[in-house]
């Protein structure tokens, strides 16, 4: 078949796109006959060189042009025309077969590696620091009351009470005829604990009783149903219902005083007397030392820091040896060098101070270690302290005695105590 006979076969079955192709394929067929047939090479490219021409003529009207422009001698390549974007959209290219996927066996792919999961840091978290505890308020050492101050008392461990043999060898000092129920009550020496408290610096005085009995209705009050006191062995007495003080005495402790009398001040004042073992720990406790104290101001007497029966003290048990300048009472905080090791004044002589348990004679066997109050009921209140009618054994901060508390004696006194805030 000649070209011209290709081309219109071409044109006929609709071959307008893949014309140049199958072109290309014509001249092969055409040429390979000469190569087989042992034609030279000049011949073979003469031969080549005709076709091309007739090509080019039979084939231009297709739009061939660039497949006779490709079809050169081999003698004498001549290379392509450049194809201008213009040529290119001129001539129809043949459609691009698409490429199947090609399916990999997954046994040829490596497997995919795990993940590994990255930590998560938890922030660093600085803690606040804690703040200290809020400092408490120290409590005053001194808080002023009517007719006086209290001095503060810390809580603490404290020893209370002595040993018989001791007690008997400082009665024996003062004394010819001492006796069992003298010392017996006190013994024996035991550990106390007790809670911080307030204490009256000295005995109520006269005028800060008299105050309360006039604020209470004079003459005509009473203490819990009681009598508050006996002017008769006081320095108080009464002018037209109301209570006055004798000239000077003001100062003076107010003695003649009933317990019922006693408990009703202090509670006017909202206060209250103190449990024996409060007042103990104020006159026989010294807490820097951690050591009880025979007397308030340490282990041995002296006569010149206390009122007690002396030279001055019209009866049989007085001491010569000693003139404390006062035959019967002195007044509050004349003796100084009498004083605790809390500061408190006439925890020793002066007079008896009512405390607020009922009396035991042998209660120290069964108290309780913390905040003895004494027992329940009884016939008689705790005194303590002695007074300027007692010999000097009577002074000594763990000797107990009792009176009933309805007694009114010019030897009997008190003073209050309050709780903490």
């Amino acid at each position: 078949m000649s070209i011209e006979g290709f081309a219109r076969v071409a044109r006929q079955w609709g071959w307008g796109q893949t014309w140049p192709c199958l072109a290309r394929v014509w001249l092969l067929l055409a040429i390979l006959p000469l190569l087989l047939g042992g034609c030279t090479r000049d011949e073979v490219g003469a031969a080549i060189a005709t076709l091309a021409v007739e090509a080019r003529a039979t084939l231009e009207p297709w739009g061939a042009t660039a497949l006779a422009e490709n079809v050169t001698p081999t003698t004498s390549p001549t290379p392509p025309a450049a194809t201008t974007v213009a040529d290119a959209s001129a001539v129809p290219l043949p459609p691009t077969a698409a490429l199947e996927p090609t399916a990999l066996s997954s046994a040829t792919l490596p497997a995919s590696p795990t993940p590994v999961p990255t930590p998560t840091l938890a922030p660093t978290v600085t803690p606040s620091p804690t703040p200290p505890p809020p400092t408490p308020t120290p409590l005053p050492a001194e808080v002023a009351v009517p007719g006086g101050s209290m001095l503060f008392v810390a809580g603490g461990f404290f020893q209370m009470g002595a040993a018989a043999d001791d007690l008997l060898a400082e009665c024996q000092k003062f004394s010819t005829s001492c006796q069992g129920d003298w010392y017996a009550p006190s013994e024996p020496a035991h550990t106390v604990l007790v809670a911080p408290y307030y204490l009256d610096a000295t005995e109520v005085t006269n005028v800060a009783f008299v105050d309360f009995l006039n604020a209470i209705g004079g003459q005509a009050a009473l203490c819990q149903a009681q009598p508050c006191l006996d002017v008769d062995q006081s320095r108080i007495d009464w002018q037209d219902g109301v209570a006055v003080v004798a000239a000077d005495r003001e100062q003076f402790p107010a003695a003649g005083v009933t317990w019922y009398g006693a408990a009703a001040y202090c509670a006017w004042r909202e206060a209250r007397l103190p449990t024996e073992a409060e007042w103990e720990k104020a006159a026989g406790w010294d807490d820097s030392t951690m050591t009880a104290r025979r007397y308030p101001w340490g282990d041995e007497f002296h006569g010149k820091r206390l009122n007690f029966c002396d030279a001055t003290c019209d009866a049989p048990q007085a001491n010569l040896s000693y003139n404390d300048g006062y035959a019967v009472a002195a007044p509050v905080g004349s003796y100084a060098d009498g004083r605790s090791a809390t500061g408190h004044d006439d925890l020793a002589g002066n007079v008896w101070e009512w405390v607020a348990d009922w009396f035991s004679p042998d209660y120290y066997a069964t108290s309780p270690g913390a905040d003895p109050t004494g027992p329940e009921s009884g016939e008689q209140k705790v005194v303590r302290g002695g007074s300027w009618f007692d010999t000097a054994y009577f002074t000594l901060t763990t000797v107990r005695q009792s009176s009933p508390p309805e007694n009114a004696d010019a030897t009997l006194g008190f003073r209050c105590a309050a709780n903490t805030p």
